[in-house]
């Protein structure tokens, strides 16, 4: 990930994805916190995971000034829930001033919410539309961002 000169990262959701990326950025030199409701969770990040791992309620102002993100560079919002997401990316981004915020959405009818903030949202759905229309040479049709 370049760009982003702070190398403290929070990571909100440890889901499957959520544990895959939170191990990454880990894996790559950051300083992770990751936070989930459930502490089962956390079973899912990788064994040489090296950050720090919070059982909270991620989407709360309190917890995330609790887990430094007055000094992250990075805030990942990576759960299930696209309102959570939503809420944790606008924190980030209008709150807190996070250099680099990535609210996972899976509506992407949602992502027009975003185009005030200064967010880079992953939509799952998007991702795999482009990367298959491009690897059969289709042409895609409009409801990108």
């Amino acid at each position: 990930m370049t760009g982003v000169k702070n190398r403290n990262a929070i990571v909100v959701g440890c889901g499957v994805f959520g544990s895959a990326f939170a191990s990454a950025l880990s894996r790559s030199g950051w300083n992770v916190t990751a936070i989930d409701m459930r502490e089962e969770a956390f079973e899912e990040l990788d064994d040489d995971f090296d950050g720090e791992t919070v059982t909270a309620d991620g989407s709360s102002a309190s917890v995330l000034e609790e887990c430094g993100i007055r000094n992250a560079g990075l805030l990942a919002a990576l759960t299930e829930h696209d309102a959570t997401n939503l809420l944790v990316a606008e924190l980030g981004s209008e709150i807190y001033g996070v250099e680099r915020v990535i609210p996972r959405i899976e509506d992407e009818s949602l992502l027009r919410l975003l185009d005030e903030l200064n967010v880079d949202p992953l939509c799952p759905h998007l991702v795999c539309l482009e990367h298959l229309s491009s690897s059969l040479g289709l042409k895609r049709a409009g409801g990108s961002r």
